[in-house]
């Protein structure tokens, strides 16, 4: 087997390691149609993990006994995510990563959470398995999906739409969704109040005798081995969780029915009335701010026409409404 050790820098990228994107049936990169990436600085945010506790793993799972990884402090777990590489915490091969919050992480429509790492391109992928509890004794792990085929050892390459509810799928500064609605029917969980969430660092190896598998069966293939002598670092690099708040399935935001929305669905412009002076942002199902404005009459226009269509949602001053553009 040709191993190749990357660092998370990409200081050591190899050479013909291209990836073919779209071979798979899930979402793609940050960016590409459909992709369910969610930006660190999405307004789809409510907040993030307060405190970090990290269980470091070997800097190589063959040698279970030797040094552990040491880079990045259990801080760089809290707050919020960014796009830089280096701010972040490893976990080394199959190392953990307890995350907790100021309220507990509730199940809304839609994905309710988001994790971040530091992936320096879109196919150098460090993958984690995600797992949530509501006592900090019993974890359910989300039914994590793994097409990547294990013929060969993954030495720097990963198609994202082989990948299915594992962290670390994006690019640094976009996280992975999670959605608790996947879970409501495990036992010993209160999906309406999740209080910690742990992260589990993929052992990439297609070595069965060291392999970490996904709920088929199926290895899961990742970069391998990824240890860093120089910097310390390896496995999956942890830079941030986020609380999501829901940005589907709102037709008025409680409360607020003063503020009126027309057409909608919409072609060209929709109105909105009875928001004068305002602050507005018009977002993407992923949280992308696509525009913001100060609503400056009692009737305002926001043009539609140059948008592609689908389900976006406007934000009016913490009020929240679906906008379906046709």
């Amino acid at each position: 087997m040709n191993h190749k050790v990357l660092s998370f820098f990409g200081l050591l990228l190899v050479a013909g390691t291209g990836c073919c994107y779209g071979q798979g049936p899930f979402c793609g990169a940050a960016g590409t149609p459909g992709s369910n990436a969610i930006h660190y600085d999405s307004s789809a945010i409510a907040g993030w993990a307060t405190t970090c506790s990290v269980v470091r793993g070997p800097v190589d799972i063959v040698a279970p006994d030797g040094p552990r990884v040491k880079y990045g402090e259990e801080a760089y777990g809290t707050g919020a995510a960014s796009s830089v590489t280096t701010t972040a915490v490893s976990l080394g091969d199959g190392g953990t990563a307890t995350l907790t919050f100021d309220q507990p992480i509730r199940n809304i429509e839609g994905p309710d959470f988001a994790v971040f790492e530091n992936s320096f391109n879109d196919a150098f992928l460090e993958l984690a398995f995600v797992e949530v509890s509501t006592d900090g004794e019993r974890y359910v792990r989300f039914p994590a999906t793994s097409l990547t085929p294990t013929d060969q050892q993954v030495n720097g390459s990963l198609d994202p739409t082989m990948i299915n509810n594992l962290a670390g799928k994006f690019r640094v500064g976009y996280g992975t969704p999670f959605d608790l609605e996947e879970l409501r029917d495990s036992a010993g969980i209160d999906i309406d109040r999740i209080v910690y969430v742990r992260l589990v660092d993929v052992v990439g190896t297609i070595d069965p005798l060291y392999a970490t598998f996904d709920a088929e069966g199926r290895i899961v293939n990742d970069p391998y081995p990824t240890s860093d002598t120089i910097w310390g670092s390896g496995g999956f690099d942890l830079t941030g969780v986020a609380v999501l708040q829901s940005t589907v399935g709102i037709d008025a935001a409680e409360g607020h029915t003063s503020v009126r929305l027309w057409p909608n669905p919409v072609s060209d412009r929709l109105t909105v009335e009875g928001a004068r002076g305002c602050q507005a942002q018009l977002c993407d199902l992923a949280g992308r701010r696509l525009g913001a404005w100060t609503l400056a009459s009692d009737r305002w226009q926001l043009p539609m026409d140059h948008l592609s269509a689908g389900v976006y949602v406007l934000r009016i001053d913490g009020m929240a409404f679906r906008v379906v553009k046709r």
